[in-house]
């Protein structure tokens, strides 16, 4: 019976192994299609807001010309420099549809005083490239303050777009290093991502071995001594 338990353990961890494995392996398959996409758009021209595809690639890059909204809302949790801050998204109208901008990264300083941002008042020319919203962990479970200036803890554009009264495009626009009315914009870091994960999957596979391993000599021992 002893034996039979050790055997369940090692196998169920020599699984857990094996599936942690192909997880990493999955995880770097996404990022090397990331850097990918990134090294191919962005060597691209820019395309024109209103011409481009219903769901554009992630990194395309485009301009657009419109104005600034209010209010803007702070994307809370964003660490540079090892300092804790914001990410500043403001609406922008073209024409008659929105898309949020990533103005760049904002310092927090504290939670009773948030940082001051200034929203142009004239039209504007904007450029920059496409990402998509990513969930991020919501550390109190409510994702918006429910007052000025919304703090929010994901870019949730359905629940932006209810706010503004007005159809908001299912993608922002992380606006181009060195824009006007841009704050601090942190540099994409897509270069060799994937490396590490293949480097996991093989660490796994190497304990899923190990495991098999052990499972063969504890047999084996078993079966001498029978």
């Amino acid at each position: 019976m002893k034996n039979i338990l050790k055997n369940l353990i090692l196998f169920f961890l020599i699984l857990t192994c094996v599936y942690l494995g192909f997880w990493q392996l999955d995880r770097a398959d996404q990022k090397l299609s990331i850097q990918t996409d990134y090294q191919n758009q962005l060597s691209k021209e820019y395309l024109d807001l209103k011409e481009v595809q219903k769901n554009p690639l992630r990194y395309t890059k485009i301009m657009a010309e419109g104005t600034f909204l209010e209010p803007y809302f702070l994307l809370d949790n964003i660490v540079h420099n090892k300092k804790a801050g914001y990410l500043v998204m403001s609406p922008f109208l073209v024409e008659d549809k929105i898309i949020i901008v990533n103005r760049g990264w904002v310092d927090n300083f504290s939670r009773q005083k948030f940082p001051e941002i200034l929203t142009p008042e004239s039209d504007q020319q904007i450029k920059g490239y496409i990402k998509y919203p990513m969930r991020l962990l919501e550390l109190s479970g409510v994702n918006m303050t429910n007052e000025k200036p919304f703090i929010i803890q994901n870019l949730n554009i359905n629940e932006i777009s209810s706010i503004l009264k007005k159809e908001i495009y299912p993608f922002y626009l992380n606006l181009e290093i060195n824009s006007n009315h841009s704050y601090i914009q942190i540099k994409e870091k897509t270069e060799n991502k994937y490396l590490t994960h293949y480097m996991y999957a093989g660490q796994w596979f190497l304990f899923a071995l190990i495991g098999i391993i052990f499972l063969i000599l504890l047999n084996r021992k078993k079966n001498v001594k029978t």
